[in-house]
């Protein structure tokens, strides 16, 4: 049964026409939402009919984590004039690299301390998707949490949209633990990736409210991007090479951190057919491959900031026993910690748009320049995991660009943080090599064979003119980007 609204919160009942009229031109406005899933959507589809029917007001946004349906439904009509901490649809990228819109990229584990500072500026309202409330008067939220509990904090007023479409069973997943603002924070006491150690509801101060929305628009992300032969090829080096690493432990593996795309697609669902079992998931986000893992009985435990939901998904938490002891929705103040990223020896499986020749990764900006996406929680996920898996295909564009690169364009993950590079031509384990040695192993593994002797070439030139530690050199591995912009492709022109 679905949670009501209790009688001393009737009288802040509004329609969402209404509560978005609270929304006003230059507000400073936050949403709830995590990778996303519980995002709010009548004031938004309100927001939305207002501007497309000639208002002229714009907004800054502020959420969680990544929330696609929100940045284009915003996004596409011009509402929005600043984002943090990233973008998650083309149509506001594009605005985002017209210069139309500031974007304020940041990762996952600084957003706490971020918004405990008011680093982004006073948040004038924020928009809540929620379940309800439970006897004490706490907020329930639905299928995310997030960064809700820091925002609620922050925010000076609230408006509740309580969405009857979502699952009820969702109000027996969440475990929200607020820590305490420094110098007077503890360790947080978690040790395993299915553990409870926080509260079902927010406490917040009911004074804040200035609407309570009642919706019905279900929520639908598949999750699934689907796979290729490359992703799918890329999967199966990663299984063989696990199964060396980890398959003499009687414990079986570490828990699991994936992404997003169809590599991790392949990755979830590949797992079914492995031998691993009892594997524990400990993500900012999941969805449909991984709640099959759960439950086919592959997978012993799910953890994540975020829960992506559709009818699958929604009759799996329905005929699960007990899903409760296996699924938890947590803060991210805990989700992207580095302290229990550290503390679980997570295995961190991450891709990206290009990766250099020494193990640098570009997760998120073509050319140097345009944004794809954000950084999210990727780097720290691989700076504090106990292996940090990079997995990306070999080439683009059907062989135009090579995704092995001499120097990527933009860095989001340091070579520092990579234990090991995985194309659809095999591993490269870089532990414990130098520079140059990473270089060749990398090169020699990953490469495609059509651009394989142009990086080796490149890295002889680059020890002979230059040598050091480090090889580069710099004007010709920008030379790729330009050969690229002017003739459509990487490929040196075969004479």
């Amino acid at each position: 049964m679905h949670m009501v609204i209790q009688d001393s919160f009737l009288h802040y009942r509004r329609t969402a026409e209404d509560a978005s009229a609270l929304v006003t031109d230059g507000m400073h406005i936050a949403m709830s939402g995590y990778s996303g899933a519980g995002y709010p959507k009548a004031v938004v589809q309100a927001l939305r009919e207002r501007k497309l029917g000639g208002e002229a007001f714009g907004i800054s946004l502020v959420t969680g984590a990544n929330l696609p349906w929100v940045d284009e439904r915003l996004g596409s009509v011009g509402l929005l004039t600043k984002r943090a901490p990233m973008v998650a649809h083309k149509s506001l990228s594009a605005l985002v690299n017209k210069a139309e819109v500031q974007y304020v990229e940041q990762q996952m584990n600084r957003m706490p301390r971020l918004l405990r500072t008011n680093a982004f500026g006073p948040i004038d309202l924020l928009v809540v998707e929620a379940l309800g409330f439970d006897r004490e008067g706490n907020l329930i939220p639905t299928n995310a949490v997030g960064m809700l509990d820091l925002l609620m904090r922050a925010a000076s007023k609230i408006i509740i949209e309580i969405n009857v479409a979502q699952h009820e069973k969702l109000s027996d997943l969440h475990d929200i633990f607020i820590l305490q603002d420094p110098p007077h924070t503890q360790p947080i006491p978690l040790v395993r990736s299915a553990q409870r150690i926080g509260l079902k509801g927010i406490p917040f101060d009911h004074s804040k409210i200035v609407a309570i929305v009642e919706s019905e628009i279900s929520e639908s992300s598949t999750q699934l991007f689907g796979s290729t032969e490359t992703s799918t090829t890329i999967a199966s080096h990663l299984f063989d090479f696990l199964e060396v690493e980890y398959g003499h432990l009687k414990g079986g593996l570490p828990p699991v951190q994936t992404g997003f795309g169809s590599i991790a697609d392949s990755i979830t669902t590949g797992f079914q057919d492995t031998g691993f079992k009892d594997l524990q998931f400990f993500c900012g986000g999941v969805g449909e491959s991984a709640m099959t893992l759960l439950e086919s009985g592959k997978a012993l435990s799910l953890s994540t900031g975020g829960l992506g939901m559709n009818e699958r998904v929604a009759g799996m938490l329905s005929s699960f026993p007990r899903i409760e002891d296996s699924l938890v929705i947590r803060n991210g103040s805990v989700t992207n910690s580095s302290e229990v990223i550290s503390r679980l020896s997570l295995i961190a499986l991450n891709t990206g748009i290009e990766v250099d020749i020494y193990g640098n990764v570009n997760s998120s900006h073509i050319g140097g320049s345009a944004v794809v996406n954000g950084i999210g929680g990727g780097a720290n996920f691989a700076q504090n995991s106990g292996l940090s898996v990079v997995l990306i295909p070999s080439l683009s564009k059907g062989g135009a660009i090579s995704n092995i690169v001499p120097m990527v364009s933009h860095q989001d993950i340091n070579e520092h943080d990579v234990d090991i590079v995985i194309t659809e031509h095999g591993v490269a384990d870089v532990r414990g090599l130098d520079d140059v040695a990473r270089a060749r192993k990398i090169i020699g593994v990953c490469a495609s064979d059509q651009y394989r002797d142009a990086l080796s070439s490149y890295l002889q030139r680059a020890q002979q003119r230059c040598g050091g530690h480090h090889p580069q050199l710099p004007m010709e591995a920008f030379g790729w980007y330009q050969r690229l912009q002017e003739t459509g492709t990487m490929a040196e022109e075969t004479r």
